[in-house]
């Protein structure tokens, strides 16, 4: 299998280069050398395109992606401490997250994201990106260096797409269908944009797992896992603004989910030891649908603005697991199915007039959220699945939430800026199952933005926040999770978690040399979420009094113009943690899990001068912390050392094409678990499990055009 893998992989390198023209046959003018990037001396923070023709960007996205020291953060989901981070998580709409604009306006959706309406929006109509400071903008909750991309619409229709085909090395099978085709257009003052998005997912890996038991014995076993997932999204937005300045925004979009994965596992040894199997199989389908829209209007004085929106997600999810032990005994196992339908209705009103020097807003919001779920669980018995009861596992939440902010900002000396935000939240969540139950919270909210730009070149912000969490509702009910032989118990005494956390950032332009930001943050929780023991034994999502997590992250870029090297740069993402939380089944303190330890990306770009060619390397560095539930701890590890390569050329019969190599070392992935007779820490070992699974090197092709 891994020839196979390395063979199409090798005909894919050689497939990009075919193609490819010679250098002597590229564009009569020359693109402007990168390293001539930011030459702006009246303002070093607008980029104008002209600043990104080295790169030959199809779409606003591309160009975003070449501003120095710069990253995109698509906001949504940093209220609570879910390692989730996707808009669906995030807390009704709230005031504006992320640090991307569009011609000064917040983009509102949750089903997408930033980088996906950046990517509809084609290069030749962007007129200019400023890198302005959040706080200096009248949209509450926007801190740090934002980037407002400044669009005009063409008349007329322009389609981009992209292709994404993926090449296996040795248990995936090829991908072939992940991509995006959208078509924008423009009558007047209505705008209108359509996409189609395949979002398909192959993975495949395997290799060997070592099982030793809490007697000392321990046998052998070979693992194979593979998932094949062929989401498709299509979405559509529409804006239009009158002649007396109201502007209109209307957006869809329709997700269709199939997901199924495997993971099989054999004994192999000692000699002697039963051929046992175990086969586990899972198979998800669902779909999501959102529609959303808001009015933007001068009234009284001010601008009043009123969004509305509604989503929903339908998802139903069998898993079962088969064990054979080949000894002359029966296989044994069970079965678990997982219907649920969820959904947010959110309607939010925002206010916006100046008064007493500065720039005011009152925001009133209200969202109103939904689960149902059902949950079957069946034990094999005599070759078929019988049913179990399990009520715990079927029940519903509904949460009323109604939030109501104030926000002023301010210029306070030259150079100085502020913005203060005060208000608060009531939520009522009601439940019903196996132990209904209604509770009401009511939590303040709110923040303090300075921001100080003491040059050009500079730009520092110091922020304090009071944040309430999302509670993910399907943990007040019972779950399964047969791969790994867990559950979950029921927990009606969930409570949204709290934080209170500050942060500073520093960026600087050092001009031809580059640019860098320094962010440091400390955030503490209230009622933090995590596996705690229940009264009856078993464990269940509760809450521990609180928890915090610190760190350091360090974006920027360096031109490697002044050192000789026209055209080349390098761009580094270094990030620091430290976070813990009390251990609720020992004496002792936790790392918070998705509080990465430490992480590292540096990546290498040279677009040679005078060519459409470009080639690059990257290297990708991550760690982890430890899992911990009442009786097991594991440590899953990813590709702790990753680096890869790539070459592109910007003119293939009027394409970008580009081919990257990934996972040059064939790190394995890892998994080393260790479960216990009862509480960890004071029971005995049951077994532990060592498993190590490779990937091989990954090929990616991605060609990308404009119609």
């Amino acid at each position: 299998m891994a020839l196979r893998g390395a063979g199409r992989q090798a005909l894919a390198a050689a497939w990009l280069a075919a193609l490819a023209p010679c250098p002597l046959l590229a564009q009569e003018a020359a693109p402007l050398d990168p390293a001539e990037m930011v030459t702006h001396a009246e303002d070093p923070r607008i980029f104008v395109p002209q600043d990104f023709a080295a790169f030959a960007p199809r779409t606003a996205l591309d160009m975003v992606r070449q501003i120095p020291g710069f990253s995109i953060d698509g906001g949504f989901g940093g209220g609570g401490n879910n390692n989730n981070n996707t808009a669906n998580t995030a807390r009704g709409l709230g005031q504006a997250s992320g640090n991307v604009l569009l011609n000064g306006v917040r983009i509102v959706t949750k089903a997408g994201s930033i980088s996906d309406e950046l990517a509809r929006i084609p290069a030749d109509s962007v007129v200019r990106i400023e890198l302005v400071e959040g706080s200096t903008l009248n949209i509450p909750g926007l801190s740090g260096r934002v980037a407002n991309v400044i669009a005009e619409s063409v008349n007329g229709l322009q389609g981009q797409f992209e292709w994404r085909p993926q090449f296996g090395a040795r248990y995936a099978d090829d991908r072939w269908a992940e991509g995006i085709v959208s078509l924008t257009g423009t009558s007047g003052a209505l705008d209108w944009t359509v996409a189609l998005e395949g979002r398909p997912v192959r993975n495949g890996n395997a290799g060997p797992n070592v099982v030793t038991f809490g007697d000392g014995s321990f046998d052998t076993r070979f693992n194979e896992f593979g998932s094949h997932g062929d989401d498709k999204r299509a979405s559509t937005a529409v804006s239009y603004t009158t002649h007396g300045g109201t502007l209109l925004n209307f957006n869809a979009s329709y997700l269709l989910r199939r997901f199924k994965s495997f993971e099989y596992e054999f004994v192999t040894g000692p000699a002697g030891t039963p051929p046992l199997t175990d086969d586990f199989d899972q198979r998800n389908r669902g779909h999501d649908r959102e529609v959303g829209g808001d009015i933007d209007f001068a009234l009284a004085g001010g601008r009043l603005k009123l969004i509305v929106l509604d989503s929903s997600a339908r998802l139903d999810v069998t898993s079962q697991t088969v064990i054979d032990p080949a000894d002359g005994t029966a296989p044994f196992g069970s079965r678990f199915n997982l219907a649920s339908t969820k959904g947010e209705r959110i309607g939010r009103s925002e206010y916006s007039w100046a008064m007493l020097g500065g720039d005011w807003q009152w925001s009133v919001e209200g969202a109103f959220n939904r689960l149902d779920q059902v949950g079957e669980l069946a034990r094999l018995s005599g070759g078929s699945f019988v049913p179990l009861p399990f009520p715990a596992g079927t029940g519903g939440v509904r949460e009323e939430r109604y939030e109501s902010l104030v926000s002023y900002g301010r210029p306070l000396a030259p150079g100085w800026t502020m913005q203060l935000i005060l208000g608060g939240e009531y939520s009522n969540i009601r439940q019903t199952g196996t132990d209904p139950r209604a509770r009401t919270f009511v939590r303040p909210k709110g923040s303090l933005t300075i921001g100080w730009v003491p040059g050009p070149r500079w730009n520092i912000s110091f922020k304090i926040e009071q944040r309430v969490g999302q509670l993910n509702f399907a943990d007040f009910l019972a779950a399964v999770n047969l791969n790994d032989n867990n559950q979950n118990a029921t927990n009606n005494d969930l409570r949204p978690d709290q934080s209170l956390g500050g942060e500073v950032r520093v960026a600087h332009d050092f001009g031809a040399w580059g640019s860098l930001t320094v962010r440091g943050f400390y955030r503490r929780f209230q009622d933090y979420i995590t596996i705690i023991p229940t009264a009856n034994g078993g464990e269940a999502r509760g809450n521990v009094p609180w928890s915090r997590i610190m760190g350091l992250d360090i974006t920027g870029t360096l031109q490697l113009a002044p050192l000789g090297v026209p055209g080349a740069k390098i761009d580094f993402q270094l990030d620091r943690r430290s976070s813990r939380f009390p251990d609720p089944v020992e004496p002792g303190f936790l790392p918070v899990q998705f509080a990465q330890p430490r992480g590292a990306e540096i990546d290498f770009r040279y677009d040679i001068p005078g060519s459409d060619w470009a080639l690059g390397a990257e290297y990708k560095y991550q760690t982890a912390h430890p899992y911990y539930r009442v009786a097991e701890y594991g440590h899953e590890r990813f590709f702790r050392h990753n680096p890869g390569f790539f070459i592109e050329h910007k003119d293939v019969f009027g394409l970008t094409a580009q081919f990257r190599l990934s996972n040059l070392l064939d790190r394995p992935l890892g998994l080393d678990r260790y479960v216990f007779t009862g509480p960890r820490g004071s029971s005995p070992l049951l077994f532990s499990e060592h498993r190590r699974r490779y990937v091989g090197p990954v090929a990616n092709v991605t060609i990308k055009g404009s119609f």
